[in-house]
């Protein structure tokens, strides 16, 4: 028997009506792989037995409530599926061209083809954390982390979905793509990496008579999480720039047409010293809730 090659593995998310539950119809996203990515691990949820057989023996275990967990991993572009993964990530939806992090939770199904005739579903996904990475010179990177209730195999994938494909024109996004980097209403620090990073709890909801969770629960307070790293340079106030009260800071990734703007509302921390030879800068803003966009973090499309 021939061995599968990670590398012929293609990846498929469908949006989910019915959480847990693989649609048949609806978008189909196709997305694109990063080397080195793995399949999505199941969780047998085994219970060990603490019944004493005879001779002091143990009693095995038997498979109790299964769970799964991924992450998704790629170089940034502008695309269906990332606004779609992020949308999950943030638990919002675009409302034309803006997403806000909300409370609008949403499921979708993963699916691993290894063969024409083997493939592994895995339902119930919900992203739990999605960070973004840019440094200077290197490639823009996204994450997405997340948990499933339920993986199953199969020989085929029943209904008719419409494919989404990552346009054409597209690109994957390098640092010197990162534009407009906003601290205080001013684009002039000399910035060599920002991390934006969003993580939401979820807590599997398990219920007698089903060997899965029949949903995830977000549990806690949202955590946005913006890491910014700059040269030192004279004549700059940094107490003017960094207040330590509720503040913008913004960043374009792209231009208008395929770009996406962020920004979050938030605190920053005292600007500490990174290393003595770089005479780096680093701060970190922590997310905070602002009342006139009713969230701390908002992501909008560059048309």
């Amino acid at each position: 028997m021939p061995f599968i090659s990670s590398s012929d593995v293609k990846v498929t998310l469908i949006p989910e009506d019915t959480f847990g539950v693989l649609a048949t119809t609806g978008p189909r996203y196709d997305i694109p792989r990063k080397a080195g990515d793995s399949l999505p691990v199941k969780d047998g949820g085994n219970v060990e037995s603490d019944t004493i057989k005879p001779g002091r023996n143990a009693n095995g275990s038997r498979r109790g409530n299964q769970s799964v967990s991924g992450s998704l991993e790629f170089n940034a572009i502008c695309a269906p599926f990332m606004d779609f993964l992020m949308e999950g990530a943030v638990s919002g939806k675009y409302a034309g061209n803006v997403l806000k992090a909300g409370q609008t939770d949403s499921s979708f199904s993963h699916i691993s083809q290894l063969t024409n005739n083997e493939f592994k579903v895995s339902t119930g996904c919900v992203p739990t954390n999605f960070t973004l990475t840019a440094t200077a010179a290197e490639a823009v990177t996204l994450s997405f982390d997340f948990s499933g209730a339920k993986q199953v195999d199969e020989s085929a994938i029943t209904g008719t979905h419409t494919a989404t494909p990552v346009d054409d024109a597209a690109y994957e996004f390098l640092g010197h793509e990162v534009l407009n980097v906003t601290v205080g209403g001013s684009t002039a620090l000399k910035f060599t990496e920002l991390e934006l990073s969003v993580e939401q709890s979820r807590t599997p909801r398990n219920v007698l008579s089903s060997d899965a969770p029949v949903g995830f629960a977000a549990s806690g307070a949202r955590a946005v999480t913006y890491n910014l790293t700059f040269y030192r340079e004279t004549g700059v106030d940094y107490a003017a720039l960094f207040t330590g009260d509720k503040q913008e800071f913004s960043f374009d990734l792209g231009i208008a047409g395929y770009g996406r703007r962020f920004t979050v509302y938030g605190q920053a921390s005292i600007p500490e010293d990174v290393t003595e030879d770089d005479m780096l800068i680093s701060v970190v803003v922590t997310g905070a809730y602002d009342s006139t966009e009713g969230t701390a973090l908002v992501i909008e499309k560059l048309v």
